[in-house]
């Protein structure tokens, strides 16, 4: 993962604030500091942005596209597929469901020691292009990286107290790419869920990447896995658009059902760590140069990761 760099000295931030890809004003008066400043530059415009962020990023993730809204597009086709090798715990019955589900509740009670604990999140459900989506059938749940919960929903009329109250846990950040309207979807077919808190609460690791990462737009599954971990995920259309309210789930369908939480929990983690690194960088650049200096290096893409 990226390493944090030293801060940028004042000296430097003046030569960003004045250049910043411009032509200087000078030429005629000192053509040699033209020539050197001329070899500096590069097409396109923002590429002092683009080389900050290379710079941060240890020059192992491609650059951003400045000019674009969408995630970085340059990613290997080479990457390694995601081996998960934990426990996958399977549930049918509400009772069962009720009981892992306390089991959570007890282990996020005990965890004194945290403001927050992060569990990834998903959902399945089948869709045909017929009728359209059908109703939620599966809830995902990771908690620990080597144990997914798959609770096979479909056949229920009403989710398992112990459940709701899990998800809704003040402590508890269900985090997740693009889970928002899975909770919004949840609660249109399960009325006894409130989808609005658990909207307000959770954390889009998608939006979440662009805050700490300096990227932007919107990012799926597959293509943050990459970003990330340098991993790919099996993404395989057949298995994605399975039955899954069909009771039991095959193996294949269990195993991607558990990689989609498995490796959000991961994403989580590695954001996290490179969120404290970035907060702690811009902290000492603060306390070395002032908040105007940081906001006028941010102005230029400046972003401590």
């Amino acid at each position: 993962m990226p390493v944090a760099k030293k801060g940028p000295t004042a000296l430097a931030i003046k030569r960003k604030l004045s250049h910043n890809g411009d032509t200087p004003k000078d030429t005629k008066e000192n053509p040699q500091k033209n020539r050197k400043v001329e070899e500096k530059t590069e097409t396109p415009p923002n590429s002092m942005i683009g080389r900050l962020r290379s710079r941060n990023r240890g020059g192992g993730t491609p650059n951003y596209n400045e000019s674009s809204n969408t995630p970085e597009k340059e990613i290997s086709k080479k990457l390694p597929f995601i081996k998960y090798k934990g426990k996958i715990e399977y549930y049918t019955q509400s009772q069962d469901i009720a009981f892992a589900s306390d089991q959570l509740l007890d282990w996020v009670n005990k965890q004194t020691d945290k403001e927050k604990i992060p569990i990834a999140f998903d959902m399945e459900w089948p869709f045909s292009f017929k009728t359209g989506p059908g109703k939620s059938a599966l809830i995902q749940v990771c908690a620990d990286i080597k144990l997914c919960y798959l609770f096979h929903i479909s056949e229920l009329k009403k989710l398992p107290a112990a459940l709701i109250q899990l998800i809704s846990h003040p402590k508890v950040v269900l985090n997740g790419v693009n889970i928002k309207n899975d909770f919004r979807k949840l609660a249109r077919d399960f009325p006894e869920v409130d989808a609005e808190p658990l909207v307000a609460q959770c954390k889009d690791l998608g939006v979440w990447c662009n805050a700490v990462m300096g990227t932007g737009g919107r990012w799926s599954m597959e293509r943050l896995v990459e970003y990330i971990c340098k991993l790919k995920i099996d993404k395989n259309k057949a298995v994605r658009m399975s039955r899954w309210h069909i009771q039991p789930l095959e193996d294949v369908q269990k195993l991607y059902a558990a990689i989609d939480v498995y490796i959000s929990q991961v994403i989580y983690y590695e954001l996290e760590k490179n969120e404290k690194i970035k907060l702690e960088a811009e902290a000492k650049f603060i306390e070395e140069n002032g908040e105007k200096a940081l906001k006028a290096i941010k102005d230029l893409g400046e972003n401590f990761v």
